[in-house]
């Protein structure tokens, strides 16, 4: 009885889409839930938890497709173009956003005086931290879907500059975790 191999590429991308769209399901509908939390600023945390949300899922994506680039493997680069300029969108919404809510959290009586003054420890290391670290992201991801779009074609033929575009992509996932875990210790402390 002879049985079809499975195709090692074609089970990774399956898995992968399955993560990716296993952990946005769950995190979305955890955003569903500020919808329902009695406050007149749930719209502005619903739309930056969605974009945060998107950004992180696509940016993990990513991470995946960076570590192809990085192995030296063959590549889709009209697709790679893609998905980084859709994480680059993604990383800006989430930036903006960011700052819409981020009036209400440094208003009078918002979430920044209650940490302030329960934790003040906790806004003096984290919360200054997460303030940068969350912008990172964008102007990496700048960098990277510059790289795609300047070198386009001849990127294969570039190992050096795919490597580099690797170690960019992979990164901005980093710092995009960073501000994600960050913002979601917040979120549970104290909602906007």
């Amino acid at each position: 009885m002879a049985h079809d191999a499975i195709d090692s590429q074609q089970l990774t991308k399956i898995l992968i889409r399955l993560q990716a769209g296993g952990a946005l399901t769950l995190l979305l509908m955890l955003v569903g839930f500020d919808l329902f939390f009695p406050s007149q600023y749930a719209l502005k945390a619903a739309v930056h938890g969605v974009s945060t949300i998107s950004a992180l899922v696509v940016g993990t994506f990513m991470t995946h497709r960076a570590y192809f680039l990085l192995r030296g493997a063959k590549t889709n680069y009209p697709s790679l173009r893609n998905w980084t300029l859709a994480s680059t969108f993604l990383n800006l919404l989430a930036i903006i956003s960011g700052n819409w809510i981020y009036m209400r959290y440094r208003g009078q009586d918002g979430p920044r005086d209650w940490i302030l003054q329960s934790v003040p420890d906790f806004h003096n290391i984290l919360m200054e931290f997460k303030e940068f670290v969350s912008l990172f992201p964008f102007p990496l991801m700048v960098i990277a879907s510059f790289i795609v779009l300047y070198y386009k074609n001849t990127l294969h033929i570039r190992h050096d500059i795919k490597q580099f575009l690797g170690i960019i992509i992979m990164s901005a996932w980093f710092f995009i975790m960073l501000g994600f875990v960050s913002g979601l210790i917040l979120a549970k402390l104290r909602f906007v």
